[in-house]
């Protein structure tokens, strides 16, 4: 039995049954429709998972291209687009391989930007994938940038948990099966946010049951680094980004500079047209 393979399979099912929210997709399909006219975009996005976000962008009449690290992930995507012929995906570590190039729009959604792993420094991990995304864009084209945003004070609160909760955006107490009839919940046992270094470590555990009724637990220490808004927008600056347009919490009111609380952030900012990127 390869224990990381029905681990992972399974937490594919889990998290493509929990995360069900249309809103953000819905928005950043609102914003693609006002800022472009209404007209087709060549897209790429990046770490794509089951195709959540790309298969309604190529619905919408986008030419999309997706990739993923994971491939338990990427072959749900693909058995949605199915008969679809404006939209590809592939199977990439987005920290070391190339990205392409001349794309009009690079979607990071999802809150991807926080949620980057890698075992090197994770806000070095988060401007590369900002200057990556300026390189795989055509002069004019644009960023679209949605993840959570927190103030220090809004970090403290969020992330300082010692009590078991539900991890991984699953949710909590929550048992999920998959079509292979392994069955399972993830648990978080705690999160510690370091306000100076920014940076927020718990540990948690898959605990499944396979169908043939053999248990398997997954222990991980995990890690997250919370930028600040500042931070943000020098590394979209440095990467030869101009932020066209921000918003908040998915509605069309602009980001403060000085956001006081944890919102939902969304940067729409186009490539200058003298930057390469990279």
């Amino acid at each position: 039995m390869n224990r990381t393979f029905i681990a992972k399979h399974w937490y594919a099912s889990a998290y493509e049954q929990f995360e069900t929210q249309t809103n953000d997709v819905e928005f950043l399909l609102k914003i693609l429709c006002e800022q472009t006219d209404g007209t087709p975009q060549n897209i790429l996005e990046v770490a794509c998972g089951g195709g959540r976000i790309s298969i309604p962008l190529a619905q919408a009449g986008h030419n999309v291209t997706g990739f993923d690290a994971d491939e338990h992930v990427l072959l749900r995507c693909c058995r949605k687009m199915k008969d679809m012929s404006n939209i590809s995906c592939y199977q990439a570590d987005a920290l070391n391989v190339d990205w392409g190039a001349d794309f009009d729009v690079v979607v990071m959604a999802g809150n991807l930007l926080i949620n980057i792993e890698t075992e090197g420094d994770y806000a070095e991990a988060q401007r590369i994938f900002i200057q990556k995304a300026a390189a795989a864009l055509r002069p004019g084209g644009h960023l679209i940038l949605d993840y959570d945003q927190h103030s220090d004070a809004s970090a403290v609160r969020f992330f300082n948990r010692l009590s078991e909760k539900g991890s991984g955006r699953l949710g909590v107490n929550q048992t999920y099966t998959d079509e292979l009839g392994t069955s399972g919940e993830m648990k978080n046992y705690g999160n510690v946010y370091d306000p100076v270094t920014r940076i927020c470590v718990w540990a948690s555990h898959w605990d499944l049951v396979t169908n043939n009724g053999q248990r398997i637990v997954e222990s991980t220490i995990g890690h997250k680094y919370i930028p600040s808004l500042a931070q943000v927008y020098a590394w979209l600056a440095d990467a030869g980004f101009t932020i066209e347009k921000t918003y908040r919490n998915h509605e069309n009111e602009p980001l403060r500079e000085d956001e006081p609380d944890y919102v939902r952030a969304t940067a729409w900012a186009r490539k200058d047209s003298h930057t390469n990127g990279g």
